[in-house]
């Protein structure tokens, strides 16, 4: 038989166990509710201190800093995943559309008339892929949501590719600007 302190040791550990388990569920609950009503807030958030470097980049072309501007611009890129306001993948996508117009027009100022940025069509192909995948995560968040870790792969993977590209679109803008010396 148990001794009476042994049978009130167990019981109290028996309630911790359940207190902790209410605990940790009340928290999931509460942060998720927290998430849903303000989550869309904090990635707006995060989309305008990303678009205050595309500012700083036109700033910098505005002063003929083209060097400046191509790297301002190519740190503005927003590419966190999206997860809790559907609206805002239109306006990153204008945003994208954007940053690459201005890069264009930073590498057509850079180069004399023999302009060939094949990175520039693979960031757009990328950017529009990644714009896919989010509307996918949406539309599998609304069903049952079994495929969420698939798409969540498939972003990580389309960062990766997209950062790979989009370095590769600066060095060429960049090696656009250098002198060409034409041997005959």
């Amino acid at each position: 038989m148990l001794d009476v302190s042994a049978l009130t040791l167990l019981l109290s550990l028996c309630f911790l166990a359940i207190s902790i388990s209410l605990i940790y569920i009340l928290g999931k609950v509460f942060l998720g509710g927290f998430r849903t009503s303000f989550g869309g807030l904090f990635e707006r958030a995060a989309f305008r201190r990303q678009s205050l470097r595309c500012q700083r980049g036109d700033e910098l072309l505005e002063r003929g800093d083209l060097a400046g501007a191509v790297q301002a611009f190519g740190s503005a890129f927003f590419l966190r995943p999206i997860r809790q306001d559907s609206s805002l993948l239109t306006a990153v996508g204008k945003y994208h559309t954007g940053l690459l117009n201005r890069l264009l027009t930073v590498a057509d100022e850079l180069d004399t008339g023999r302009l060939s940025l094949p990175a520039l069509a693979d960031t757009d192909r990328l950017l529009a892929e990644r714009l896919e995948i989010q509307l996918d995560a949406f539309r599998e968040r609304a069903g049952e949501g079994r495929a969420l870790a698939a798409i969540d792969a498939r972003l990580k993977e389309n960062e990766r590719r997209l950062r790979i590209t989009i370095d590769r679109l600066l060095g060429e803008i960049s090696s656009s600007g250098e002198e060409r010396v034409v041997y005959h």
